[in-house]
C-alpha cells in the first residue's frame, strides 16, 4: 500500500441534460447552496467547510463526470500523480493549479473501469461551517457498480491508500478517512453510478430533509432504515435526472483497530440491508436506477 494517501471525499461532478432544472433541485429541494460557476459548470456547497460538494456539467445524458478526493498537501498530490503514472492509470494529467472555484492544486486520472477522479490539496474552505437541522454538511460516500469489485477495491487501496472496511455478498466498502466508507463497489453490473450519499447532522435532520422532499413531490424510494456496514441511517430518493441520492446520518467512525467483516459475518449479524427490519425493500424503479439506468453509455 502506498505511504501517500488521500484523506477524504471532496465532491462529485454530474453531467446532466438540464443544468438549470437540476441546480434548482439541489438548491431548493436537497438543501445545498450555490457557491460559484465557471465555464457553464455550476457548483454547490453543503453547510460544512468543503468549498463545494456537487458540480453540474451540461451533458446529453445523466451520469458521473468526476469524483474528487482530498490530499493533505501538494507533496502528496505529486506523489500520487507519480504513482498513478507508474501503475499505468489511464489519462493521468499533470499536477498543477486548478481553475475551478475554490482553486487548489491537483491532477486527474481514470481508473480501470473508466471513471475519472481528481486528487487535490489547498482548496479554499468556508469559515462559516455549521450543522443545519435539515441540510447536508458533507458528501458522505459514493457507491459505484462494477463487474470487477475485488480488483477495483485493491486498485484504490494500492494507489490511493484506501483501507478495506467490510465485504458483504453485495458490496465492498473501503475508506480513506475515519468514516466507515467513502467509496463502495457494488456487484450490480457496471461500470455505473449506484448512488451518492449526503450526510446530515443526525436522525432528526434526516427526517426533516426527507419530509421536505416529500412535500416537494419526491417519492421515498427506500427507507427510513439503518444499514449494516457503516451502521448509518438512510433514506433514498431519485433526483430529476433519475440518479439516486441518499440522506444519511450516524456513519460509524473507525480506525485501524476496526475488524473487517466478511459476507458470512454480515449474514449472521444482519438479516438484510436494514438492521431495523422496518424499511420495505427498495422499489423496482430504484433498483433499476441503482443498477445504472439511466447512465450507460457514459456522459
Amino acid at each position: 500500500m502506498t505511504a501517500s494517501r488521500v484523506t477524504g471525499l471532496r465532491s462529485i461532478e454530474y453531467g446532466v441534460p438540464d443544468v438549470a432544472k437540476t441546480a434548482e433541485f439541489y438548491q431548493n429541494k436537497w438543501g445545498l447552496a450555490p457557491v460559484g460557476a465557471e465555464s457553464g459548470v455550476q457548483y454547490f456547497r453543503a453547510t460544512g467547510p468543503e468549498h463545494h460538494i456537487v458540480a453540474l456539467h451540461r451533458r446529453p445524458r445523466a451520469g458521473v463526470v468526476q469524483v474528487n478526493f482530498a490530499a493533505p498537501d501538494k507533496a502528496t498530490v505529486d506523489a500520487l500523480q507519480a504513482k498513478a503514472k507508474a501503475v499505468g492509470a489511464k489519462e493521468v494529467s499533470e499536477a498543477g493549479a486548478l481553475a475551478t472555484p475554490g482553486g487548489g492544486y491537483g491532477f486527474t486520472f481514470k481508473d480501470p473501469d473508466g471513471f475519472t477522479y481528481g486528487i487535490s490539496a489547498d482548496v479554499a474552505t468556508h469559515a462559516d461551517a455549521t450543522m443545519a437541522e435539515d441540510r447536508p454538511f458533507k458528501l458522505s460516500h459514493v457507491v459505484l457498480n462494477s463487474e470487477r469489485v475485488d480488483a477495483q477495491s485493491d486498485y484504490f487501496c494500492d494507489l490511493l491508500g484506501f483501507r478495506l472496511s467490510d465485504v458483504t455478498e453485495r458490496m465492498t466498502f473501503i475508506r480513506c478517512s475515519s468514516d466507515h466508507h467513502s467509496i463502495a463497489f457494488a456487484r450490480f453490473g457496471g461500470p455505473s453510478l449506484n448512488h451518492t450519499a449526503f450526510e446530515v447532522p443526525d436522525f432528526d435532520a434526516l427526517m426533516r430533509g426527507a419530509g421536505r422532499m416529500k412535500k416537494n413531490g419526491f417519492t421515498v424510494d427506500w427507507g427510513v432504515g439503518r444499514h449494516g456496514p457503516g451502521n448509518n441511517i438512510y433514506t433514498y430518493f431519485r433526483e430529476p435526472n433519475g440518479l439516486v441520492v441518499e440522506y444519511t446520518a450516524e456513519v460509524d467512525q473507525v480506525d485501524d483497530s476496526y475488524k473487517v467483516g466478511g459476507p458470512a459475518d454480515w449474514a449472521k449479524r444482519v438479516g438484510g440491508p436494514d438492521r431495523w427490519g422496518f424499511a420495505d425493500p427498495p422499489s423496482e424503479v430504484l433498483r433499476k436506477a441503482m443498477g445504472g439506468d439511466p447512465q450507460p453509455p457514459g456522459v
